[in-house]
């Protein structure tokens, strides 16, 4: 089997048939915040399932220089892209609504988005960190700035065989 590099992983999630896998082993809901299921950690990337109650979101944040692919499985998300501005404030720069089946990117240290789910349906995305993350930058509004917040996982269940990848 031949390895995949960064550049391909776009278009793997795209042509990947999510369809014939039963997430409901690695499904978890809270009803007050999204949750971060990983299915799958090496130290080359890591993937999350992210479940997504109505009305839920992130906090404004970036991916500490790791990139980031984000794969709609169900439901519907809007991502708020920002960036620093010459005072190090976050300026907002536009929105991308992703559908179910669409695929988002983040790459650079200096990109920070929101994801945020409306208030229609529950949503269900996949989450792809090349290299896996322990913390990112993130915009404290209760404080009014940036500041690192370690990642964790919701739930941790290997389901993912690595002789499939």
């Amino acid at each position: 089997m031949s390895k995949s590099s960064k550049e391909d992983y776009t278009e793997i999630l795209l042509n990947f048939n999510f369809d014939a896998i039963d997430f409901s082993e690695i499904e978890f809901w809270e009803p007050q915040c999204y949750t971060r299921n990983c299915f799958y950690k090496d130290e080359n990337f890591e993937l999350i399932l992210i479940c997504w109650d109505k009305g839920l979101q992130t906090a404004i944040h970036n991916h500490d220089g790791e990139d980031c692919w984000v794969y709609l499985l169900e439901g519907e998300l809007e991502e708020d892209f920002y960036q620093l501005d010459e005072n190090e404030q976050l300026k907002y720069c536009s929105t991308n609504n992703l559908k179910p089946k669409q695929v988002t990117k983040s790459e650079e240290l200096k990109d920070f988005h929101r994801l945020r789910n409306g208030e229609k349906a529950r949503a269900m995305s996949i989450h792809v960190y090349a290299k896996p993350i322990e913390q990112s930058l993130t915009y404290d509004e209760r404080l009014g700035k940036l500041v690192d917040k370690k990642l964790k996982y919701d739930t941790f269940k290997s389901v993912v065989s690595t002789q499939v990848l």
